[in-house]
């Protein structure tokens, strides 16, 4: 009687996860799982180059769809850009442009500091659609209650609010889930325990349409790697640094293919959104990421600190193995996901950005879109077609070709004043109607 009980059980259980999975394969709502890296390098994945480790299952992510070539981010530091994400608009023209980190001190108050609750975020309008929506692993948008991930549209959060974290288990003393305090003792190698509950998530939602911003912090400092994967590499890089951050990589790819994985074995991978990209441009000074052929780093607006890898896949919406030079930031994720959930993007006048989707299938490049960008104490720039202009409080304005100098390193501001009038007469305009920012900085930390 005893086997025939857990004979039972057993069979309910999989009938329940079959019943789940098949209602997901006939749904027209796709799931949608966003993946985020943390100040990863422009070269630090093998769909990008192979100067550091292969990553393959991140890049089955651009194999099964589109990479883009052209791709940024809002910001050139983490909360700031993942502010952008969120709202599908320019931080700046809310005022969000600095970040914030442990141990400096800012013109406001810490509990002052987050995500404007004034600002729709992407589960404001993915809830109403019938998604549920959750967040594992890093916020860094705000710490009072009413910036708290629960407070801001999403049904579960498991993870931390700072910036930055430990890895190592035993060590993460300021996780939490759903405001109740994680026991450091039972989480283990952070990437791992990021993996861990982003696939129990889906396995609880398996059901009903979700949303998943899985949000790793690797490669960002401490720069802390499984001794035996940090084994493989010593010695391999230079500098040195280098094998901490192949380490940490190959822990990030590992669970980027644990997660694939369940949404195949639940059947849900089909109907599934997948994107892939990274915060802001590589770290290259304390995580050892390497930016090539980009010049600049986080912090900064050369290509270095605000072009980043990228790489969506929707299997039967976009063509497998395609790629796309259209520019693009991720403010057009915004967009793609409402659209795909079954609502019209374009009722919210709000977004700046454009569907990603349609524009990875686009056949012409839009060069009529101006990109900017905002990082304070006079740092900006535009983009426009194929010209760039950076503006800095210390030096003229330069001007570069990326169809030809991806590098920018060859300043054609005097060679071209029509095209650097031009640019410049746009970004002051859209500068000159940017609000001054919330807080800023007593210092000059940018982690």
């Amino acid at each position: 009687m005893y086997k025939l009980k857990n004979i039972a059980v057993i069979l309910l259980a999989m009938f329940s996860i079959t019943s789940a999975a098949n209602g997901q394969g006939k749904a027209k709502k796709p799931n949608i799982v966003f993946i985020l890296a943390d100040d990863a390098g422009y070269a630090d994945f093998s769909f990008q180059s192979n100067r550091l480790i292969p990553t393959p299952n991140i890049d089955k992510i651009a194999a099964g769809g589109v990479k883009f070539s052209n791709a940024y981010v809002t910001g050139a530091v983490c909360g700031p850009s993942r502010a952008g994400i969120l709202t599908g608009l320019n931080q700046a023209t809310f005022g969000q442009v600095y970040n914030f980190i442990q141990k400096s001190e800012y013109s406001l108050p810490l509990d002052s500091l987050g995500l404007p609750v004034s600002q729709k975020l992407i589960g404001d309008y993915l809830k109403p659609l019938g998604y549920s929506t959750g967040i594992i692993g890093k916020w860094h948008e705000g710490f009072a209650q009413r910036f708290h991930p629960n407070s801001r549209g999403f049904d579960h959060f498991w993870g931390f609010l700072w910036g930055s974290s430990p890895y190592n288990p035993g060590q993460a003393t300021l996780v939490q889930e759903n405001n109740k305090p994680v026991p450091a003792a039972s989480i283990p190698y952070m990437t791992d325990a990021i993996g861990n509950e982003s696939i129990s998530f889906i396995e609880r939602q398996a059901h009903q349409p979700f949303f998943l911003y899985v949000s790793f912090n690797a490669p960002h400092t401490p720069m802390q790697a499984k001794q035996e994967l940090l084994k493989k590499y010593e010695g391999k890089f230079t500098p040195k640094g280098r094998a901490l951050n192949a380490a940490m990589t190959e822990s990030l790819d590992e669970n980027v293919g644990r997660i694939l994985q369940k949404l195949e074995d639940l059947k849900l991978l089909d109907n599934t959104i997948v994107v892939f990209t990274n915060d802001n441009g590589g770290q290259t000074v304390n995580s050892f990421a390497d930016n090539f052929p980009l010049r600049g780093r986080k912090g900064e607006v050369y290509e270095g600190g605000i072009r980043v890898p990228m790489a969506i896949m929707w299997k039967g919406k976009i063509k497998p193995g395609s790629n796309c030079d259209i520019p693009v930031t991720t403010l057009d994720l915004m967009p793609a996901f409402i659209n795909a959930a079954g609502d019209k993007a374009s009722r919210y006048k709000a977004l700046q950005g454009t569907d990603i989707i349609k524009l990875s299938s686009a056949a012409s490049h839009p060069v009529g879109r101006p990109l900017f960008w905002y990082i304070g104490k006079d740092r900006g720039a535009i983009r426009q077609g194929n010209w760039k202009m950076v503006f800095g409080s210390d030096q003229a304005p330069e001007l570069y070709d990326l169809s030809k100098d991806i590098s920018e390193s060859t300043d054609l501001a005097a060679q071209r004043k029509d095209i650097a009038g031009k640019l410049s007469a746009l970004y002051t305009n859209w500068k000159v109607r940017l609000p001054q920012p919330v807080w800023v900085p007593l210092g000059d930390g940018i982690e």
